[in-house]
């Protein structure tokens, strides 16, 4: 049961986290604690709609355990930024970024121990059990598609930009910055590919899908040494990922 409620908690994280919290959000949270409550009541609100099909006292207790360890960390983290807000670079915003991150996936994996130990048992309603029962799918395997195709978007989109930060060729900003949106909607793509083809087994399909994506820059690739350096750390990154994902989901 560890593996379903930690895939639950964790997709109400990666929701609460990276798709209910704008960029604007984000930059607001730096600026003014209010935003860091109004993102966390957010967060404890997407965490109880996810928790809407079993939902209980005890997923509600859950939730706002969850939800109250998310506030602390970031709270945490508003401080830390505040005194060294005259000091912020781009690497150290890249570290507070994956250790924020690391503590989140840490708490939840923390609660979700606390629950199987305590035999802290959370049924579904029954009306959802008798669907998934007459269409004859699993729970846990829905539960681990959806989660995957909502990781592979937008978290690792913002972990692959994190981790390049110090690696961005010289160039324009406007161009960067198209690039930068194409580029990640592609790499989304390409992840979603992979992921199936890993699923049903066709793992030298996967090598198609990079060679089209390598002859669609191979014009930059081979003028630009510092870009190609760039594409090909990024490529290899984005690959690890969602072999990762598929084999820990």
């Amino acid at each position: 049961m560890f593996k379903e409620y930690f895939m639950l908690l964790l997709l109400g994280h990666v929701l609460g986290d990276f798709y209910l919290q704008t960029k604007e959000m984000a930059e607001k949270k730096e600026k003014s604690i209010k935003w860091v409550l109004v993102h966390c009541l957010c967060y404890w609100g997407i965490m109880l709609l996810i928790g809407l099909p079993i939902m209980s006292y005890k997923i509600v207790l859950v939730v706002t355990v969850a939800s109250m360890m998310h506030l602390a960390i970031d709270v945490a983290k508003y401080f830390y930024l505040m005194n060294k807000k005259n000091k912020k670079l781009q690497i150290k915003e890249r570290n507070v970024f994956f250790v924020d991150q690391i503590l989140h996936v840490l708490s939840l994996a923390f609660i979700t121990y606390w629950i199987v130990a305590n035999d802290f048992v959370i049924r579904e309603l029954y009306i959802i059990e008798k669907i998934f029962s007459i269409i004859g799918i699993s729970e846990e395997l829905t539960l681990s598609w959806i989660l995957a195709f909502f990781v592979i978007h937008k978290p690792t989109n913002i972990v692959i930009q994190k981790l390049l930060l110090a690696y961005k060729p010289v160039g324009s900003t406007d161009d960067l910055k198209k690039d930068n949106n194409v580029g990640r909607f592609i790499g989304t793509i390409e992840r979603v590919i992979m992921l199936i083809f890993l699923s049903i087994g066709q793992y030298s399909a996967i090598g198609l899908v990079l060679t089209a994506k390598s002859i669609a820059r191979y014009d930059q690739i081979s003028k630009e040494k510092d870009f190609a350096e760039y594409y090909l750390l990024g490529t290899l990154i984005s690959t690890a990922s969602v072999i990762i994902i598929s084999f820990v989901l």
